[in-house]
């Protein structure tokens, strides 16, 4: 009888006990470059260095490699064309130079105004360089305490834009990753350079289009019936019948179990983009809790990313406008 007691006793504990929970979701994200709303057509052009990568023999070894234009142009092309956000993507991926242009150099106004005219295009894309430095490396076995010989390449393309009437680009994308190869019998400077060169393609497509981020959130679960029933709305992807059990909450209860029905309902909002009513429901929150509280810290984490979210979101909006 002392047992079935005590576990009739902590049968309601076990009900009221409140989690944090953890949500992902795909959230579109603002690109670095805005291209102006009149420019539709695009074309990608190699001005990369005339590379023989038959010639470039079996043997892989420490040093500085030159990317292959072409690959790296058609690339380039592909994964633009696959976003549908221009109406129109030209490419030439035949060098146009035997000859690498200076890092500093850019391409003249005339020889600009020339390309865009012969594409029939509103802006140019030129990938002018992709540099692989080579060096010895290690590959760690996953899920044993071993490594192997391998390759590392540092690589770092440069693509800069161009448009009619500027003497300078438009903008200049440079950055660096390390791409590793294991040592193999049968690893070339073939293969290192084509797969190097279609990666340095991708690099700059997060920078050049808006694109999607899976992003993480948290919220309060359990604690009553209502807050139990609206994460199980939650996790059937039912945001509505979510917010409304938590607004029953929010509405009627004080305390700490206001504060965990404001905050999800912060979190319905931004999903939402509301993001005015997100940060009101945050204000409602923390006065719940007060700001040195634990649920404090939390409630103002969430608000920095909530300002950063609506920055990025702003941007997006412009970037999307051409489709409106």
């Amino acid at each position: 009888m002392k047992k079935f007691f005590w576990m009739v006793c902590m049968f309601p504990l076990l009900q009221a006990c409140t989690t944090i929970q953890t949500i992902s979701f795909d959230r579109l994200q603002a690109a670095d470059f805005n291209f102006p709303e009149q420019i539709q057509s695009v074309g990608v052009v190699n001005c990369m260095p005339l590379v023989e990568v038959d010639s470039l023999g079996t043997k892989h070894s420490s040093g500085l490699l030159e990317g292959d234009g072409k690959i790296s142009t058609e690339t380039l092309a592909q994964e633009i064309a696959a976003t549908n956000y221009f109406d129109r993507v030209v490419i030439c991926d035949s060098a146009l130079w035997k000859h690498p242009l200076p890092m500093e150099g850019y391409l003249a106004s005339s020889v600009v105004d020339s390309l865009l005219q012969a594409l029939d295009v509103d802006i140019l894309l030129a990938m002018e360089r992709v540099h692989i430095q080579l060096a010895d490396g290690a590959m760690t076995i996953p899920g044993l305490m071993a490594t192997i010989p391998a390759v590392d390449g540092v690589v770092t393309p440069v693509l800069r834009s161009y448009v009619s009437g500027r003497e300078v680009p438009l903008f200049t994308y440079t950055k660096s990753d390390t791409l590793c190869w294991e040592k193999t019998s049968s690893l070339n400077l073939g293969q290192i350079v084509k797969e190097a060169s279609e990666y340095a393609a991708t690099m700059p497509m997060q920078s050049l289009l808006p694109h999607w981020v899976e992003t993480e959130r948290v919220y309060f679960d359990g604690g009553n019936v209502e807050m139990r029933d609206a994460g199980v709305c939650l996790r059937e992807n039912d945001w509505d019948d979510a917010a409304d059990l938590w607004k029953q909450v929010y509405e009627s209860k004080k305390g700490k179990v206001k504060m965990r029905a404001a905050f999800n309902l912060a979190l319905y909002s931004e999903m939402q983009n509301d993001y005015q009513q997100a940060v009101k429901y945050l204000e409602d929150a923390l006065m719940c809790v007060g700001e040195e509280s634990p649920e404090g810290s939390l409630i103002r984490l969430y608000r920095q990313q909530l300002e950063l979210n609506f920055k990025e979101n702003q941007r997006l909006q412009i970037q999307m406008k051409r489709f409106e």
